[in-house]
């Protein structure tokens, strides 16, 4: 027999894996595809180390009573200022922890809230901080800026923390966007009038059915801290305590700036713009809105009254009108949040249904 009768073994393909199947696995078809997030991730780890390094530095170093970049060495016998060192020092490493964290694949099989709160709260905060202080650095009168040259620390310390701050914001940002990219990519890359849109016909809880009409509602409260803080950081002194304006209007700027941010995530949200983009604009417009109008200020709140606790609280100050519309502003980012969060989950429960049991149960229900 010759060569050219003998028939050619048979090709055997590899069974072809559903969609659905894959994300069973643990989401390694998500790992492989996103090509980029091995070099994102190492160049957060490596961001996030070396912007942790200097204002860890300045802990250690006025800890044990060396006063670099200190003009005032009184203030290395403050005991509330030292446990404030101590406090910051400690989310400094936590902060390095989180972005070790989110960028680790075997992290994508842990609880989202896990990972999502405290780089939610994270990024909210340096937000808030490091825009605040940019906004006051480059916008100052020059009598407020001498005055804050004048204080206890000299100038250079401010660059290199705020610095490290804007260093850290941006290494979290980048481990962040690699983890949501990895766990929830497909589902945040589809069209927001598709994923806003009832596909299935599973049975809806009524905040699912109504979602539209919480964020809305949500993005009105937040257009009212936003406009309040405007009038405060264009020189407002209305509700103030005293007759002069604020005089770290900076930050009111950077708190209405996360206020205009959350409202347009909201309103995208509820539909009101954006049918055409992809889901994950108006979500994270959301996230970090809501983590800037509830970051900062609620971290400030609790680590004010855990020194109140431990006695080691300075301030003299009493409870100003400011200080309700800021409490007011946290639990309203907490709402922007939750509204959020429910229009992601939300989507997710629907994208995992079988899709072959709800055709048949929708041309059930088309049929009575």
């Amino acid at each position: 027999m010759s060569s050219a009768n003998v028939p050619a073994p048979p090709v055997r393909r590899r069974p072809r894996v559903a969609r659905r199947d894959w994300r069973a696995l643990g989401g390694r078809r998500h790992s492989s595809r996103a090509t980029g997030a091995g070099r994102l991730g190492t160049a957060a780890v490596w961001i996030a180390a070396v912007c942790c390094l200097p204002y860890l530095a300045f802990k250690a170093l006025w800890t044990v009573d060396i006063p670099v970049g200190i003009t005032d060495r009184s203030v290395l016998d403050d005991s509330g200022w030292m446990a404030a060192n101590a406090v910051m020092a400690v989310v400094q490493l936590a902060a390095f922890g989180l972005v070790l964290a989110l960028i680790r694949p075997r992290a994508r099989k842990w609880p989202a809230w896990l990972l999502l709160f405290p780089a939610w709260v994270g990024i909210g905060l340096l937000f808030q901080v490091v825009l605040g202080a940019v906004l006051t650095g480059l916008f100052s009168p020059p009598s407020q800026a001498s005055a804050m040259d004048t204080g206890d620390f000299e100038p250079w310390v401010f660059v290199v923390v705020y610095g490290g701050f804007a260093g850290q914001g941006l290494a979290l940002a980048i481990a962040f966007a690699c983890h949501v990219r990895a766990r929830w990519g497909r589902l945040l890359g589809a069209r927001t009038g598709e994923i806003l849109t009832p596909r299935t016909a599973r049975v809806r809880s009524w905040p699912e059915d109504h979602l539209a009409e919480i964020a809305q509602a949500v993005a009105v409260m937040v257009v009212v801290m936003a406009v309040v803080f405007s009038y405060w950081a264009a020189g407002g002194s209305l509700g103030l305590s005293g007759t002069e304006p604020d005089a770290s209007w900076g930050m009111q700027a950077s708190r209405a700036a996360g206020a205009v941010i959350a409202a347009v995530g909201l309103l995208g949200l509820a539909g009101r713009w954006g049918q055409q983009t992809r889901f994950w604009l108006p979500a994270a417009l959301t996230w970090l809105g809501s983590g800037a109008l509830a970051g900062f200020d609620g971290f400030v709140v609790t680590l004010n009254e855990l020194f109140v606790m431990i006695g080691a609280d300075a301030s003299e100050a009493g409870w100003g009108l400011i200080d309700t519309v800021v409490l007011i502003k946290v639990v309203i980012g907490v709402l922007a949040a939750a509204a959020g969060a429910l229009a992601v989950t939300a989507a997710a429960r629907e994208d995992q249904k079988p899709p072959g049991r709800d055709r048949t149960l929708l041309a059930n229900r088309a049929g009575r």
